[in-house]
């Protein structure tokens, strides 16, 4: 799913520029923003032609085992910023920029449920429990059954920038809220208050989980492995020279995109993709990617990545399988908008 027009606010932790956004790429889509005024390398391509990468050896694109399948204009005409999978109902979930949630069924995406979180801001993310849903604002965190009445709204000084959210098996009855703000907030979510606050070090704008560690990301472009009992960190990493975009981790992997400075302080998108081993808790070789990485995801059980750049190109990776050279890549119909949000 994606936005509808051509300048979209996108999540904080992304450089932006003084005005509090980036300009997505031209109507004949041939440059980008102000992330480094570069143009785009794939204007008025078709994604079936040869690729070549920087050392001139040509990539085929193959039939992918993933396309795009159908589409649907998100409701109030502004930007989505989250979307999630339920985990326990066949729904996807879509927040957008103005504080609104909608839930759509069947692969053809009929609406179900429609209802407002929030007045003015936007929903930063959108968790399922049993209970209902979570979705989160920048100083919010409001939670509704699936036919859409209210549970509770919980705010309070400590959620001033909040971006990201967290519940994973070690503390099933708590949530971890993470910002750009120097806590990490434990919130439990049967008592209904703040019970813990973890100090961030700048701030924390992705949480992910792999079953053994919790991965805080931050805007530097640093990653902080944390014990999910006791919260300490047992391991950092330095990513990216620029800002961190989005990172996943999947059984002892850990794959991060981000930004590159160059010239002095502009920063482009970096096309590798920076991959750990959280075995030996170093880097390995990483991954070059054709499309502009700006947002990832691990498919389920997989050692294959989900990269999505900003245009709705989508490219599938497979951290195991390094040498080959055939690319399975699909576009998204963005309608000219930039793609903010995904979920697999």
């Amino acid at each position: 799913m994606e936005d509808g027009g051509g300048v979209m606010y996108i999540p904080d932790h992304y450089p932006q520029d003084p005005n509090g956004f980036i300009p997505a790429y031209s109507e004949n889509g041939s440059h980008y923003g102000d992330m480094g005024g570069y143009e785009n390398p794939y204007s008025g391509q078709e994604y079936t032609e040869e690729y070549a990468d920087h050392q001139g050896a040509d990539f085929q694109t193959q039939p992918g085992e993933f396309q795009a399948y159908s589409h649907v204009m998100g409701d109030g005409g502004v930007g989505i910023s989250a979307l999630h999978f339920d985990t326990a109902e066949e729904l996807v979930w879509m927040g957008n920029q103005n504080g609104h949630v909608t839930s759509y069924y069947s692969p053809h995406l009929q609406k179900y449920t429609s209802f407002q979180v929030h007045a003015s801001e936007g929903v930063r993310s959108i968790l399922s429990t049993d209970r209902g849903i979570l979705a989160l604002t920048q100083t919010s965190l409001r939670c509704q059954i699936r036919r859409g009445l209210p549970v509770f709204t919980h705010s309070t000084d400590n959620m001033v920038d909040m971006q990201c959210m967290l519940q994973f098996q070690q503390r099933p009855n708590q949530l971890l809220m993470g910002g750009i703000q120097e806590k990490i907030i434990s919130f439990d979510v049967e008592k209904l208050k703040e019970i813990q606050m973890h100090d961030t070090g700048g701030s924390c704008a992705i949480l992910r989980y792999n079953g053994r560690h919790v991965g805080c990301g931050d805007t530097t472009g640093k990653i902080s492995l944390r014990d999910p009992l006791s919260m300490n960190i047992v391991q950092s990493f330095d990513t990216h020279s620029g800002t961190l975009s989005d990172f996943d981790m999947n059984g002892h992997h850990l794959v991060t995109c981000g930004f590159a400075r160059r010239h002095g302080n502009l920063q482009a998108i970096d096309r590798f993709l920076m991959v750990y081993d959280l075995r030996i808790m170093r880097t390995v070789s990483p991954l070059q990617c054709v499309v502009e990485p700006l947002q990832l995801r691990f498919l389920h059980s997989t050692t294959k990545i989900v990269v999505m750049s900003s245009t709705g190109q989508v490219q599938i990776v497979d951290v195991n399988d390094l040498g080959t050279t055939n690319l399975d890549i699909f576009q998204l119909d963005t309608g000219g908008g930039m793609a903010l949000s995904f979920d697999v």
